[in-house]
């Protein structure tokens, strides 16, 4: 059968190779058997280093749109004026724009990897194409599944993160949510799991912070969490 092709999505302030690196044996381990194969695509925004990163990988440091302009999430006002802002807009349009370009260009995929701003991204882009999409299209446009890592949800337009309290499940798509117990963002990445329809969705959560797991007992775990994903997405 086919590996699972996967476009994947770094984190903010990082790239495309350190994105490679970081998962790496998750990689060695999922092409072992010929389970997945993964592409790699910078973001076109120059950002700081992201936690962890300077020092340790080699810029340019990147993201997909900018954020770093944004004023804290608690301050709801002015995060959602800056949300309507037309240069956030618009950077989020050209991030949006730059994944149809790489699918038209390196597609077909069968899902999408994202890690923590890149996982935002991710979610985003599909919500996206709900709200835009023709009625011939599929229903989840180019990806038929989702790996969510560290993730967090998109914005509301008045700058909340979606809620699933609130909107329920969103995300009927499988999909497979890993989320660290010390990371600071791990309410947030429950959040997103819960935006998620239960069927076909699977929970990976490991010890650690905002990372992606490398110890050999929570690879293992993701790796047959995304291998579960084959047998859901022929029935997309």
């Amino acid at each position: 059968m086919a590996p699972l092709r996967f476009l994947c999505l770094h984190g903010l302030g990082s790239n495309a190779d350190i994105f490679k690196s970081q998962l790496g044996p998750l990689i060695t381990e999922l092409e072992r058997d010929n389970s997945a194969e993964f592409t790699f695509v910078d973001g076109p925004v120059a950002q700081p280093a992201g936690p962890g990163i300077a020092g340790v990988y080699d810029g340019p440091y990147l993201g997909y749109f900018r954020c770093d302009q944004l004023p804290p999430a608690h301050d709801v006002a002015a995060l959602g004026q800056a949300l309507r802002s037309n240069v956030f807009r618009e950077s989020i349009a050209a991030a949006f724009h730059l994944i149809d370009g790489i699918v038209e260009d390196e597609g077909p995929f069968d899902g999408v990897v994202g890690f923590s701003h890149g996982a935002t991204l991710a979610a985003a882009f599909l919500l996206h194409h709900i709200a835009t999409r023709q009625t011939h299209d599929p229903p989840w446009g180019p990806f038929r599944c989702a790996v969510f890592i560290a993730g967090l949800a998109p914005f509301e337009e008045d700058g909340r993160r979606i809620r699933a309290d609130e909107r329920g499940a969103v995300f009927k798509m499988p999909s497979v949510h890993v989320a660290g117990q010390e990371d600071e963002v791990f309410e947030e990445s429950l959040n997103l799991y819960r935006l998620c329809e239960r069927d076909g969705t699977a929970l990976v959560m490991h010890e650690k912070g905002h990372l992606v797991p490398r110890e050999r007992e929570d690879l293992m775990a993701v790796a047959r969490a995304i291998r579960g994903l084959e047998s859901k997405t022929v029935m997309i």
